[in-house]
């Protein structure tokens, strides 16, 4: 896979990992918003984290999303809205539904971008590099810290009692021209955001809203998530 070609699936990966918090916290349902100095101080690794691995284990997960995509060279963020669904088994699906039709789709072994009338699937074997940026979201819907470990470094802030912040640094040097880093927020057993920082210096505020896991996400929603847009 040209260096070219891992740039295309490493952004449209991306969309699906983007979030908030980037330039300023989002509003939470419960009126709350994460500390301004959560991610400060020391981060705990290793079995400290489980906790918080812990409720992140889930069989499904549905939500919607609006989102503001910064370009450093753009006055204005891109704006967009649509869905995001996880099924343990299938893997992550994103349906961008504003400004226009996107589907992207995430399993364990490939990428398929579906846009308009044209469809592309890019194997996610032919490079480490992708495959780690692309699986870490549903690997950690899955609760599987030691998978994620074999390529991001892992640190934890706050605690599951209350509001925290779990940081993914990318190992290897390729994967850093790629992705500087990702961060999951959540508050107590609750997800509450995502956010990637790209190494090309842009950044996405994702704020996620109707979230809904396991039992509360249907078997239609997830056939249609993963089936065309």
């Amino acid at each position: 896979m040209t260096p070219r070609r891992v740039g295309v699936g490493a952004l449209a990966i991306a969309a699906l990992v983007r979030g908030v918090l980037v330039a300023g916290p989002a509003a939470d349902p419960r009126g709350e918003v994460p500390p301004a100095n959560l991610i400060s101080g020391a981060a705990a690794h290793g079995a400290a984290i489980d906790p918080v691995f812990a409720h992140l284990k889930l069989d499904r997960l549905g939500c919607k999303f609006s989102e503001a995509h910064h370009v450093a060279l753009l006055a204005r963020p891109l704006r967009s809205t649509g869905t995001i669904y996880f099924d343990r088994d299938k893997g992550i699906a994103r349906t961008t539904r504003t400004p226009r039709l996107e589907q992207v789709v995430v399993t364990t072994s490939s990428l398929r971008i579906r846009k308009d009338q044209h469809t592309e699937e890019i194997p996610l074997d032919k490079t480490r590099d992708l495959k780690a940026f692309a699986l870490i979201f549903p690997t950690l819907l899955r609760g599987d810290r030691g998978e994620i470990e074999r390529a991001f470094e892992i640190g934890l802030y706050g605690n599951d009692r209350g509001w925290w912040a779990l940081t993914f640094t990318p190992r290897a040097e390729s994967l850093r021209g790629v992705v500087r880093r990702v961060v999951v927020f959540g508050h107590k057993a609750e997800l509450a955001a995502l956010q990637v920082a790209e190494a090309s210096g842009d950044t996405t505020d994702t704020e996620l809203s109707e979230v809904r896991s396991n039992a509360n996400v249907s078997d239609a929603e997830i056939a249609v998530a993963f089936g065309a847009p």
